[in-house]
Formats: structure tokens, sequence, C-alpha cells
């Protein structure tokens, strides 16, 4: 029984840095998409402008 408490504990604790993790992530990934959106609509911009 004892063994089965310490297993869930890690797993709880495991499952806490996994989100915290993922939240990171989504932030870097969202950060990221913003930077290429802005670059993608200022290239397009400049596109426009020579032609």
């Amino acid at each position: 029984m004892m063994a089965i408490v310490v297993e869930t504990g890690r797993g709880r604790r495991g499952a806490r840095r996994a989100t915290g993790s993922f939240m990171s992530q989504f932030r870097n990934a969202v950060g990221i998409c913003t930077i290429a959106g802005s670059f993608t609509f200022l290239f397009a911009l400049v596109i426009g402008m020579i032609r």
C-alpha cells in the first residue's frame, strides 16, 4: 500500500511539472508564431511597396 501511495504522489508531481512545461512551451510557440507572423506581414508589405 505504501508503494502505491508513493507512486501516486510522484505521478501527481510529474503531472504538475508536465503541465507547467507544456504551458511554457505553449507560450514559446505563441511567441514564435507572433514573431513569424509579423515578419511575414512586413515582408508582404515591402514586396507590395516594391511592386
